[in-house]
């Protein structure tokens, strides 16, 4: 009787989860003004679960005033339902800057918090007494977003020489062992001398480990646009290397550069093809074979169309950790599709979903760029079409293009979009706002996208390698400000919003892997679990869940006690969901929790930091 009972309430969850789900558009901009430029360039969904930390996702984003020579960063917090709570960074606000830009965010893994990467062009805030040209910023904030450290980067000497220097970071990942690794392009001048590959690493102090830019044999530009490590914590950049026409500018070709943790260059690529150009945006470790990982890098690529002009389309690589090319692939009809960003789901045996966001101008005439949602399965060897939709549009803008696409609850996937809106029916001036679109995937019906079909074919890649050199660039933190204070404002345009963040960080999509014990975390869950009790995380900090996943026939109980056996709490359980069990008012030290009814009970030993 049981079974049938847990069947039909299985049945049910079912069918509730199918009536709820739904996609959703929701645009966000400044509240003050419509002719503020709110600009969103990262965001993570994260939400910790407890009253404390309200948070579902987080907007790094610039905020441009009316007038058009002062902006400032802000990173926005909001909630489950894309309801705005506040506003809480924001570097050398109302300055007189023309260009103040946010980069990325990287929630932290090692540690409770987050990173915040951007970049300052011309900044009034002189170092040593001398303006330069372009400053980074990077941020460290704790779990509550207040600040640990705010300091830009530049060098620990600056002079007249070398003010005006171009620095400009792009990504950052978290390495393994804590600490922060950011990856770009460097040029002693901002135009008219060689761009290179600039990488820096530091610890999570913020104290700089080391720091290099990398010169190539091709002696063109180069630009590292992401990174990842790899389970040998090398680290793995793409980007684009240009082959050089005139000067050392040239057509873009997919970068691939394999640095050892201590930054020294292990082996480089351009990947060259029947192309006119082609760059890496994103790269994702997709194995867990130290010396010999696999990665997805996704991008875009040119295609020679039936016309003979080239027809830029979404680009993916396999590629190995010696550079070796495993497969290419480029999906796209005939406008044009960039991808931005690329998340991945392990189905195991070599099989994977893969999830991406860019643009494209292939279906609308309305607008000239549209968002949109691709997913594909890898079988190895091919990569076959799931869906590629768009979001149709539902509010008076001339362009939209997806930036970042992330896990948002089981099947859900939230993806960051900007778009330049239509502020006056009767002129043409326009602003840049952002959107938070969802695409959920239990959902049966198309509200909000519109699917399409375009093909996906194999391409041919050859590795061109690379010489390349390191050389160590003296750079010093420098110490920034910042204030609080709040503007942004939320419209929902289209459905239902709604992140479900605690299932989204154990769907199995995978963001970032950086370890072994990475990838046991990021397995899918079951659909069924077995009858077990879980008390967890541990060590603890201000909570712990309990999971109580046996029949409940009886009053179940959950106790904390003391290092003295001492009682302290106790909870009730009345169904299987997961239970938050707050330590708040408990000192650091040993705790023991009881879970159980009157006829088995089970401990758990607990450490409280």
């Amino acid at each position: 009787m049981n079974k049938h009972f847990y069947l039909v309430i299985f049945a049910w969850l079912i069918g509730l989860s199918t009536t709820q789900a739904q996609n959703a558009d929701q645009l966000y901009y400044n509240n003050f003004a419509l002719q503020f430029h709110y600009k969103a360039a990262s965001f993570v969904v994260d939400t910790p679960l407890v009253s404390t930390a309200p948070q579902a996702f987080l907007l790094w984003s610039a905020n441009v005033y009316q007038d058009s020579t002062k902006s400032s960063l802000s990173l926005d917090q909001f909630d489950a339902n894309g309801n705005f709570i506040s506003e809480h960074v924001v570097p050398q606000p109302g300055k007189l800057l023309p260009s103040l830009l946010p980069k990325k965010i990287l929630r932290m893994k090692s540690g409770k918090g987050y990173y915040l990467l951007g970049y300052v062009i011309q900044s009034t805030n002189l170092i040593n007494g001398i303006p330069v040209y372009s400053t980074p910023v990077l941020i460290r904030l704790d779990q509550q977003l207040n600040p640990v450290w705010v300091q830009k980067l530049h060098f620990s000497a600056v002079s007249t020489v070398n003010a005006n220097t171009l620095i400009e970071y792009n990504d950052l990942i978290e390495a393994v062992n804590g600490d922060v690794i950011i990856a770009g392009r460097y040029s002693p001048a901002p135009a008219g001398q060689q761009i290179n590959v600039l990488v820096t690493r530091l610890t999570n102090a913020g104290a700089i480990v080391w720091n290099y830019h990398y010169t190539t044999s091709f002696t063109c530009n180069a630009n590292a646009l992401a990174l990842t490590e790899a389970t040998d914590n090398n680290i793995i950049l793409t980007g684009y290397v240009e082959l050089c026409t005139s000067g050392f500018s040239g057509p873009r070709q997919v970068l691939f550069l394999r640095l050892q943790p201590t930054g020294v260059p292990v082996t480089g690529f351009a990947y060259l093809g029947a192309t006119t150009e082609s760059a890496g945006t994103k790269i994702v470790k997709r194995t867990n074979i130290a010396g010999n990982d696999a990665f997805f890098i996704s991008g875009f690529t040119d295609v020679t169309a039936a016309t003979g002009a080239p027809n830029r389309q979404v680009l993916i690589m396999d590629v190995r950790e010696n550079g070796a090319i495993i497969g290419a692939f480029h999906v796209g009809d005939a406008g044009t599709e960039e991808s931005n960003d690329l998340v991945i789901r392990n189905l195991g045996n070599e099989n994977y979903h893969l999830f991406l966001t860019g643009f494209t101008t292939s279906y609308y005439t309305a607008v000239s760029k549209e968002a949109f949602y691709l997913q594909m399965r890898y079988v190895p060897g091919t990569l076959g079409l799931v869906e590629f939709s768009t979001f149709p549009q539902t509010a008076p803008y001339t362009e939209r293009y997806g930036l970042e696409i992330k896990a948002a609850g089981k099947d859900k996937f939230a993806i960051l979009a900007n778009a330049n809106y239509i502020i006056n029916t009767t002129s043409s001036n326009t602003s840049t706002f952002s959107n938070v679109l969802l695409r959920d995937l239990s959902s049966t019906s198309q509200q909000c996208i519109k699917l399409h079909q375009p093909p996906v074919s194999a391409m041919n890649f050859s590795p061109k390698q690379l010489t390349v050199s390191r050389i160590a660039l003296s750079f010093k933190p420098y110490a920034e400000k910042y204030i609080l204070f709040e503007k942004v404002y939320p419209k929902l345009l289209c459905g239902q919003f709604k992140v479900n963040a605690y299932d989204a960080l154990n769907s199995g999509v995978i963001e970032q892997r950086l370890a072994a014990q990475t990838l046991t975390l990021n397995k899918m869950a079951p659909v069924t679990k077995p009858e077990t009790v879980s008390v967890y995380p541990n060590p603890a900090s201000n909570y712990v869940f309990v999971e109580y996943g046996k029949p409940i026939t009886s009053k179940v109980q959950v106790k904390v006690f003391g290092a003295g056996m001492n009682l302290l709490k106790t909870i009730e359980i009345n169904d299987n969901s997961r239970k938050t069990l707050s330590l708040d008012g408990l000192p650091s030290g040993l705790y023991f929790i009881q879970v159980g009814d009157n006829s088995k009970n089970e401990v758990f030993k607990i450490i409280k930091r």
